[in-house]
């Protein structure tokens, strides 16, 4: 009797799902399937990319995902590779060399990002070059250049230099905006505007702290040894003394005559017999570096978009030859680097 209930139960679910496939299309879906597809292998090589593909029946689940074996193209097949945007076969040791570029480009990244140490939020935004790697302390400099794209000036007071091969360290000081020479400087911090340099040299300052260049700082260059050199294009002593009745008349003609020799940034030395001694005071308080910052510090183009830094070191900081200097914010991520 249960045999026979069994038996009726199985051939009931068979009629069902036979049924529900006549309903879902039967065979009639299979074979409009069929047409679409033509042949099953011309489908297999037309049916996509590189990669192959398979011919299966509706209800088959994809057999081209995970771990299953894929009809490979005919490229791939073959088993030769071709050379990018050619057609041409590569040979194996093209192919070995191809590998190795690859492989050598991977170390060099690897190796530059190791160097570069952790980026700073400020990357890109000041770059470091190498200027005088010399065997003398006094000749020995970086160069350092805010970009041009920045919104708003970069205060770098705080940030520092290192070798990556020596761990020698040193601070950017603060600085003389407003220079003067002869009396102690206010110091603030170090703002590069947009597109402005600063020369780092290793060594103390000549003139006693770090500063801003202007349009008088020739003068300067007169007194002391700077590397680089400093501008020699300062206003021509001509320009301190116009032509009019009243200075004529109080400087007297010879003074003219003598200020009209004199050169950009130049110092009076010996001045003729016949100049007055008005003139005189006129020369001693006017042409020179004081002179000329208090005569034209009012003047838009007075102040220079460069500075001269110094790190008072008493000696060399950086190595002669090869170094990996990187320039680091006020937090130690590297800003950016420069090797040579």
């Amino acid at each position: 009797m249960i045999q026979k209930i069994l038996i009726g139960f199985v051939i009931a679910t068979v009629l069902i799902l036979l049924a529900l496939w006549l309903v879902t299309g039967g065979p009639g879906k299979v074979i409009n399937y069929a047409k679409k597809i033509g042949n099953p292998i011309e489908y297999i090589f037309a049916s996509g990319t590189s990669t192959g593909g398979f011919f299966t029946l509706p209800w088959q689940p994809d057999i081209s995902i995970g771990g299953f074996y894929e009809i490979p193209d005919s490229d791939s097949a073959s088993g030769a590779g071709t050379s990018e945007g050619e057609g041409d076969s590569l040979t194996t040791e093209e192919e070995l060399a191809q590998m190795q570029k690859k492989y050598d480009a991977l170390v060099k990244e690897t190796d530059a990002a190791r160097t570069f140490g952790t980026p700073s939020p400020q990357r890109g935004k000041v770059h470091l070059g190498a200027g005088g790697a010399e065997s003398e302390a006094g000749k020995e400099y970086l160069e350092l250049e805010a970009d041009w794209g920045n919104s708003s000036p970069i205060s770098i007071s705080s940030w520092s230099l290192q070798s990556a091969l020596t761990g020698v360290r040193a601070y950017i000081p603060r600085g003389a905006n407003l220079f003067g020479l002869g009396y102690i400087n206010e110091e603030s911090d170090v703002y590069l505007n947009p597109g402005a340099t600063a020369i780092v040299s290793s060594i103390f300052s000549p003139v006693g702290t770090s500063f801003r260049e202007n349009i008088c700082i020739g003068y300067l260059g007169r007194l002391q040894t700077f590397v680089p050199r400093l501008s020699s294009n300062c206003p021509l002593p001509s320009e301190s003394l116009p032509l009019t009745p009243d200075n004529l008349q109080t400087y007297g003609d010879a003074c003219f005559d003598f200020v009209q020799t004199l050169p950009s940034c130049a110092l009076p030395r010996e001045t003729p017999p016949e100049v007055s001694s008005e003139c005189r005071i006129f020369l001693s308080n006017t042409i020179s570096y004081n002179g000329c910052v208090e005569q034209y510090r009012h003047r838009s183009d007075f102040l220079r978009a460069a500075w001269r830094i110094y790190l008072g070191a008493d000696g060399e900081l950086w190595r002669n030859t090869h170094d990996v200097i990187r320039l680091l914010d006020s937090e130690g991520r590297t800003v950016d680097v420069v090797s040579y």
